[in-house]
This record gives C-alpha cells, sequence and structure tokens, in this order.
C-alpha cells in the first residue's frame, strides 16, 4: 500500500512525544483500525490519512515526533484536539507542546457568532438562527457542532490557545457545557446557520433558548461528525434528536434515491414538511405509538446491494440497533448507528 503525499496541506504543527517510536506507532495504528483510516507502516515511520488531514508519527529518538497536516486551520485543530485527548486518556500529554501556536487566538474551529433569532417552531423544538461570516466551514466536511456555554463567573471568556499550542478552558475544561447540535440549514454566502433544539425537561439548551435575545453571543467548535450517508438505498431511523439530521440528509440527497425515512415525534404537531427525492418515503412514528424504532428497523424492505442503513437515537437504543443490523446481513460499510443521547 502506498499513500501519496497530499499537495493540499498548507497547515501544520509538530510535537514530540513522551513515548518511545514503537509505543506510539503502535498507539496511532490502533487508532486508524478503530476509524477505518488508511495507514502505511514503513520502518520506524507511520503515516495515517483521515477525512480531515494527515498524521505522521515518526522516531525521533529518544521518543517520536508527531506531525500534523491539514488543508486549514479548523481541520488542523480537530486532529490535535483528538490526538490531545487520546494520549490524555493513557497519562501521556502533559509534556506536549505544538509548534505553530498561536498564542491567545481563539481555537481553529471555533467561532462566536450573533443570535439572529430564536423561535419556537413546534411544541418540541425551537430554531436558532446565527450570524457570522466565519460559518461558511459549517457547509461542508460534517453534520454536526458543539455549542459552548462557559461555568458559572466567566461569561464573556471564550476558549484560547496558549504558548505550548493546547487550548486553555477559563474555568477547567470539564465546566464548560458543549452540547453537540446538527447543522438544519446553512448559507455560507450570507454567514448564516440554523439549527434546532429538542426541548426537554432540564435540558439547558432549551433554557438558554427560553431567555436567549437577538445580539446576543454565542461561540460554537466543528463542524464534525460524518457527512451525508450516500447509496442507490437509504434507510433512515432515528428519534426526535435526530430529526434534524435525517431532514438535512433528505434534503441532499440525490434525486435518484430511494428507500425510507423513519422517524419518531412526541407530539403530532412536530411533524415537518420536509423535502426529499420522489423515491424516499417518509414515515412519522407516536412516542407513546406501539412500534418502536428497532421494530420499524427490522421491517425494513431491504434491497440484496446499494444499501445504507443509518440508525440515530439513544445510547441503548443504538447499541441494539447495531445488532439488528448485524442480523439483517449489513456489513459495516452498509450501517452506521449513532448515540445522540443518553437515557
Amino acid at each position: 500500500m502506498c499513500l501519496e503525499q497530499r499537495l493540499d496541506m498548507p497547515v501544520q504543527t509538530t510535537t514530540q512525544l513522551n513515548l518511545s517510536s514503537d509505543r506510539a506507532i503502535s498507539l496511532f495504528s490502533e487508532g486508524a483500525k478503530l476509524y477505518d483510516l488508511p495507514a502505511e507502516h514503513t520502518g520506524s515511520r507511520l503515516k495515517v490519512v483521515s477525512p480531515f488531514g494527515e498524521i505522521l508519527v515518526e522516531a525521533d529518538d529518544p521518543g517520536a515526533r508527531v506531525t500534523v497536516s491539514a488543508p486549514d486551520r479548523a481541520k488542523l485543530y480537530a486532529l490535535q484536539e483528538t490526538i490531545d485527548h487520546a494520549l490524555e486518556e493513557i497519562g501521556a500529554s502533559e509534556s506536549l507542546n505544538w509548534s505553530e501556536a498561536e498564542a491567545g487566538s481563539l481555537p481553529g474551529n471555533m467561532s462566536v457568532a450573533r443570535v439572529e433569532w430564536c423561535k419556537r417552531i413546534s411544541p418540541s423544538y425551537f430554531r436558532v438562527r446565527l450570524s457570522d461570516p466565519d460559518l461558511e466551514r459549517f457547509a461542508r466536511d460534517g453534520l454536526h457542532f458543539r455549542l459552548l456555554f462557559g461555568p458559572f463567573g466567566y461569561a464573556g471568556e471564550w476558549p484560547f490557545i496558549a504558548e505550548t499550542g493546547r487550548t486553555v478552558w477559563p474555568g477547567g475544561a470539564s465546566a464548560w457545557h458543549r452540547p453537540v447540535y446538527t447543522t438544519r440549514y446553512v448559507d455560507p454566502k450570507a454567514g448564516i446557520l440554523e439549527f434546532d433544539v429538542f426541548v426537554h425537561e432540564g435540558g439547558k439548551v432549551s433554557q438558554w433558548c427560553e431567555s436567549v435575545q437577538a445580539g446576543e453571543e454565542v461561540a460554537l467548535m466543528g463542524p464534525g461528525g460524518d457527512w451525508y450517508p450516500e447509496a442507490g438505498w437509504l434507510g433512515l431511523v432515528g428519534d426526535e434528536t435526530a430529526l434534524p439530521a435525517i431532514a438535512r440528509i433528505l434534503e441532499a440527497a440525490s434525486p435518484a434515491t430511494r428507500g425510507v425515512a423513519v422517524i419518531m415525534t412526541s407530539h403530532e404537531d412536530d411533524i415537518q414538511a420536509l423535502r426529499c427525492p420522489d423515491g424516499m418515503a417518509i414515515k412519522w412514528l407516536r412516542r407513546e405509538g406501539a412500534e418502536t424504532l428497532l421494530d420499524a428497523l427490522d421491517r425494513l424492505d431491504l434491497p440484496e446491494t446499494d444499501r445504507l442503513v443509518w440508525f440515530a437515537g439513544e445510547k441503548s437504543e443504538a447499541a441494539a440497533a447495531r445488532e439488528r443490523m448485524t442480523a439483517l446481513g449489513l456489513n459495516k460499510h452498509e450501517c452506521r448507528a449513532t448515540a445522540y443521547w443518553i437515557r
């Protein structure tokens, strides 16, 4: 296997690891396998290619050197943070010192936008519109992003890059609330992004939606997560939290796409008019009804080839969905099951 050098990687950062080169290469090889990423191991050198850029791990006596390359700062930062987190889990992140750090700047994939409006669009959903010229990237690379809400006493303070190239979270990273949402609509030229919030008791973002005013600032990081699933036949199955993602996937699907979308709702008035290809059927389930999402998954009329089944919902349901997808004869390239929340 030979992974060609990509030329569209104008930004780069490096760091030394306090790990042996064998240990470092083993760690990144395991990560590549976990995420099904192409990797090339030659002697004391490992190259991993991801959708966001490239990671090069090389022996550098007495340890190892990691070089991360990407097309832009947002992707570079996303890869760097993934590496930081992985090394943190094994207690090897304390000595990290990334090169090319822009000390004092915002993280590369973070934007501070203004709220244009927030309105209740149905009994179970708010819709929020944000504006900022820096929102263009949310039209590509990933369907999701994180909102950032700082701890009490740190209003108006945002994460920033330290001299080491690592992120400083005022009040401590664990004190920040960083929920994930789906970009429901984005206009790159106008710098506008909209997302929907499912209303639930005790939800911090639901409470924020109740009181937020036009003109207020909010920070978001991303994009991230999967991009549009593509196949000749799509089966989309999800609960209330998955409705924004399913809606966006349907709108982006090729006109020739066939299949079905099954969506759970909490209230009859939450049913939305969704644009989709003529060959896609939409079925709405009610939360109090007899049929569950897993029932709907079992009843999919799957074609033999060119198919993909996508499921999103509560964590335990997503785990069960993975098992049922396997039982339906789907291989790992023909199905996705994602937990959007935990009961």
